[in-house]
């Protein structure tokens, strides 16, 4: 009999044979502590190949792939039955949103069990990758066999009821699947259609962060009008998308068609559909009145439920009255005259009386709501360009300030003669929209701080990047002003740029989850042999991220207790590739999974991949008891802090400082560290420190004989 552990994280029954010590939930809950790899570092090309063995699954072959990850068609080998094995790209490893996108299918999955959703077997990981098992549904898509279906009413709304039923027990329980389109309706063998891939539902009983951002996102031709225009979601929403469909399969086109993405969120917020038996006159009128009701543009007026849709269509296919044929107003102000006459002549005239004065109001009414229409589209579109710059070669995603205000739900100001223009950088860590949208109100603040100090209009604009190293070259040369960073990285900086200066630093609270967080500890087996930083000579040991402060001072604590590079047996940094950096010693080419994962240095040292390995210590106190870990060395993360270009007036300098300790409020400021903390000035006496600790860096893979020989008169 199988023996059972406890899962490491939250304390829940594993099996004995589960190499990664964690259940798949907490797999999937794991965070991620910096941005993904530069290009080229990590590439889907290491995704496991078919016919080998996967986390218990034989991969038989590739049925398809997509941005997040790869389906297969595979047999569980416990079971044997054939299954879709969904796993997820290494590119996705390192993105916050899709690994959020995982998580959300598995929760969805867990409180779904119907006939006609695809139901997933297994949430899991192997090789530090996340997989999702699900039940195999062989006869491709809607998309891939829409013939099969449009030329055919009857077989189009069996298929509708079908769907719709599904919906609505979707939305019983709690889930919105905000995405309905013909590629995500797979169909069996027999024609049943399946629901699948809830990777951006909502929860209607939650608020997540994914929320806001995957209101924005979907596929524009199926977007409810409010949620094109990121507005809050009902299940009327998925009606609409549904609607979108039973159009498409009567009259073979979508509602709105357009060359360029913001004339067609255009045109799904205000224009109205063609009636379909304008473009299909053999439509049934009944099913077009159906059809219309579900892309009514008020919300209120569609089904208020799938299964009132499911109904009404069941109500044509048996040739009875469907409920979806209200009289229009005209029709029913017309019957009403027609039994109140005099008291009609009396409206008719109060009518004509406010006529002019309702003229007058509409006019203005008019105006705003242009104005709310058109921020809502720029909002919609500046997130669906950043999408695509974010999957370009393109390093960084700039945005106006006028475009942030919009984003924020607020009218941008008024251009103002002789305003000053800046721009800040900041690194995009997970998901680049909610960056943006976090960014949005700390800006919009210290614009307006900015602005008392210096004394006349500024703007900040967001210079979004992938990569700290690019950023950091942009403030060098002079085209960034403000830009976050560590302290050592600010210091290597400075010494290509003398003229740049630290402005502020970020103090965390003195909450102790923020302060384990952030901390970091050397670390080893109990039975490694290991008694202290010294006895590292001859053993192998895994640092952190490669820039990070955690790897600084790891090798600042190596190099003092007379270890460098070449007495070390092999070494790795968790971002790179072997064999991406030939520096000394440096390949040693264990497999370490997800590089960003805070388990990952643990799962390498227990698994004697590497014989030490540095990592947070709330996740060494999390793992360190039930595993016999044992700490050598222990130091504290300095904080990030923000520095400014060579040319900045002092004014300038001044100005920002101030408006940025000035920003007390919780909710602006916690989004750059992950918890409530404050800005304090910081200057180049406040990193003496770090600075006479830099040359242990670079001596740590310099040989030490030859350093001396160098200095020998």
């Amino acid at each position: 009999m199988t023996e059972l552990l406890k899962c490491s994280s939250c304390g829940g029954d594993i099996q004995d044979d589960v190499s990664f010590r964690q259940c798949p939930k907490c797999l999937l809950d794991l965070g991620l502590l910096r941005d993904p790899a530069p290009e080229g570092e990590l590439s889907d090309t290491v995704l496991p190949a078919p016919a080998r063995d996967f986390g218990g699954y034989q991969l038989l072959e590739q049925l398809g792939q997509g941005g997040m990850g790869t389906v297969f068609r595979a047999r569980q080998l416990s079971l044997n039955r054939i299954v879709a094995l969904k796993v997820m790209s290494r590119g996705g490893l390192g993105s916050i949103p899709a690994l959020a996108r995982f998580r959300r299918e598995a929760d969805a999955a867990a409180k779904l069990d119907h006939p006609n959703i695809v139901a997933i077997y297994e949430v899991g990981e192997c090789e530090a990758t996340p997989f999702l098992a699900m039940r195999l549904v062989a006869g491709g898509s809607l998309a891939d066999r829409f013939n099969d279906f449009s030329a055919q009413e009857k077989k189009a709304v069996d298929l509708m009821v079908t769907v719709a039923r599904a919906v609505h027990y979707a939305h019983e329980r709690g889930v919105l699947h905000r995405d309905l389109k013909p590629s995500n309706i797979l169909l069996d063998n027999g024609g049943n259609p399946h629901l699948t891939d809830f990777g951006i539902a909502k929860f209607l009983d939650q608020e997540t962060d994914l929320t806001l951002t995957a209101d924005l996102l979907g596929t524009p031709f199926y977007m409810s009008p409010e949620q094109a225009s990121g507005k809050p979601l009902s299940v009327v929403s998925d009606i609409y998308s549904l609607g979108v469909v039973l159009y498409e399969l009567l009259t073979g086109r979508r509602p709105f068609e357009a060359d360029k993405p913001m004339d067609l969120l255009r045109k799904v917020i205000q224009d109205e559909p063609l009636h379909p038996r304008l473009l299909n006159n053999s439509v049934d009128p009944d099913l077009a009145v159906i059809c219309l009701k579900c892309l009514d543009k008020n919300p209120s007026r569609r089904y208020s439920s799938s299964l009132e849709l499911a109904q009404d269509l069941d109500r044509w296919r048996q040739d009875e009255p469907i409920k979806a044929r209200p009289a229009g107003p005209i029709l029913r102000a017309r019957r009403w005259s027609a039994r109140n006459p005099a008291l009609a002549t009396l409206i008719c005239g109060l009518v004509i009386g406010i006529a002019i004065t309702l003229a007058l109001l509409a006019e203005a009414r008019d105006e705003k709501n242009r104005k709310s229409l058109a921020l809502a589209i720029l909002r919609t579109e500046t997130a669906r360009q950043l999408q695509e710059i974010w999957e370009s070669p393109k390093p960084f995603f700039e945005i106006k300030s006028e475009a942030l205000a919009a984003m924020a739900g607020k009218e941008p100001g008024r251009l103002r003669m002789g305003e000053k223009r800046f721009t800040f950088g900041l690194l995009s860590e997970g998901n680049p929209l909610d960056r943006v949208l976090a960014a949005a109100p700390l800006l919009e603040e210290l614009q307006t701080g900015m602005g008392a100090g210096e004394r006349m209009p500024v703007r900040i604009d967001l210079r979004l990047y992938k990569t700290d190293q690019t950023a950091i070259a942009d403030l060098t040369a002079g085209t960034l002003d403000f830009v976050q960073m560590n302290p050592r990285q600010y210091l290597l900086a400075q010494q290509r740029a003398p003229g740049i200066q630290p402005l502020v630093r970020l103090v965390p609270p003195a909450d102790p989850g923020a302060i384990l967080a952030r901390s970091a500890v050397l670390f080893t087996r109990s039975n490694s042999g290991i008694k202290n930083i010294s006895d590292l000579r001859g053993r192998s040991f895994l640092f952190g991220l490669s820039d990070s402060m955690a790897t600084f001072w790891t090798k600042v604590h190596l190099v003092e207790a007379g270890v460098h590079a070449k007495n070390l047996s092999s070494f790795r940094y968790l971002d790179r590739l072997p064999g991406t950096r030939t520096n000394l010693s440096s390949n040693a080419e264990a497999d370490l999974g997800n590089p960003f994962s805070e388990m990952t240095p643990v799962e390498a040292v227990l698994d004697g991949k590497f014989d030490a390995a540095v990592v947070t210590e709330r996740r060494y106190r999390q793992v360190s008891a039930g595993e016999n870990l044992v700490v050598l060395g222990q130091f504290p993360d300095a904080g990030l802090l923000v520095a400014g270009k060579a040319g900045l007036t002092p004014r300038s300098r001044t100005s920002f400082q101030q408006a940025m300790v000035h920003l007390k409020q919780p909710e602006v400021v916690q989004w750059l560290w992950g918890y409530s903390a404050a800005f304090q000035p910081c200057a180049d006496a406040g990193l003496e420190e770090l600075r006479r600790k830099l040359p242990a860096e670079l001596q740590f893979e310099t040989d030490p004989a030859e350093s001396s020989n160098e200095r020998a008169p």
